[in-house]
Order: structure tokens, then sequence, then C-alpha cells
């Protein structure tokens, strides 16, 4: 089993659970963590489909334009070619599942992320991490669109 690291992508802590290398490259999973503000940049993933569980609060997914809320004990799937962006403008936390299939967001989230230090306290992306997401994003495949 994968080594339960923390990484820290676009203000939101995401806990890995299992890699690619843990099911054959069949998915990757990861147990997410946002504050109550965090937002990703509105963007399309080449090769990979996900699929959110909320296990606590809610977040927003926008999915080609059209806006919709997930709540607590509710799933949404997010696939490969269509623009999507998810936000907690909520001000409470939010606890999710994040499901990709097939594996590989590992590799993204270790170059376009950081691993969350042990004292870290998480709040929204600086300049630097925001430079380090657009240079890993082309290399796993996922293009970020304007208006982020």
């Amino acid at each position: 089993m994968t080594e339960q690291k923390e990484f820290v992508l676009a203000g939101v802590v995401m806990k890995q659970q299992l890699s690619g290398a843990d099911t054959n490259g069949s998915f990757s999973l990861f147990e997410n963590r946002s504050g109550g503000q965090s937002k990703t940049p509105i963007h399309v993933h080449a090769d990979d489909d996900e699929t959110l569980f909320i296990i606590e609060g809610e977040m927003k997914a926008i999915i080609a334009g059209n806006e919709q809320t997930i709540k607590a004990g509710e799933s949404i799937f997010l696939p490969r070619g269509i623009p999507h962006q998810l936000i907690n403008s909520s001000g409470h936390p939010s606890h999710y599942m994040l499901l990709c299939t097939p594996s590989g967001f590992e590799g993204f989230l270790a170059e376009g992320g950081h691993l969350k230090g042990p004292d870290e306290v998480v709040g929204p992306p600086t300049p630097e991490d925001i430079e380090r997401l657009k240079t890993a994003a082309p290399k796993f495949g996922i293009t970020l669109l304007p208006g982020w």
C-alpha cells in the first residue's frame, strides 16, 4: 500500500490513499479537504476521468459551464475532455473522496502541488504554487483554461 502522503494543490489538502502502483494502473484515490475557500482552475483532462463523493460539506462543480452543488452523501462524475472546475466558497470545510481513472493524477499532484508541511496552514495558492501547477499540467494531459 502507498504511503499516505498529504499534498496541497489549489488550496486543497489531498491525502493519497491509493496510487496506480497499488491498483495496477486502474485508478488512484485521494481523500481531500478544503477549509472553506478553495478553487481549482477551469481545466480539461485528456486522459483521465474524476469521480467525487462528498463526505462532509459541499462543493460546486462547474462542468462545461453548468453549475451544480454537490452535498454530503452525493457524487458527481467529471468525464475527460469536458472543461470543469471545483469550488468551495461556502466558508465551511468540505471533505471528499476523489477517484481518478485510470491512475496517473498522483504524478501531477507530486509535481504541480507540494507536500504539506507538518504545521502548514493551508490557504489560497501563492504565485509560486500557481506557476508550479501551470508548468506541470501539460506534462500530465491537463489543459488549464482562462478564467481562473
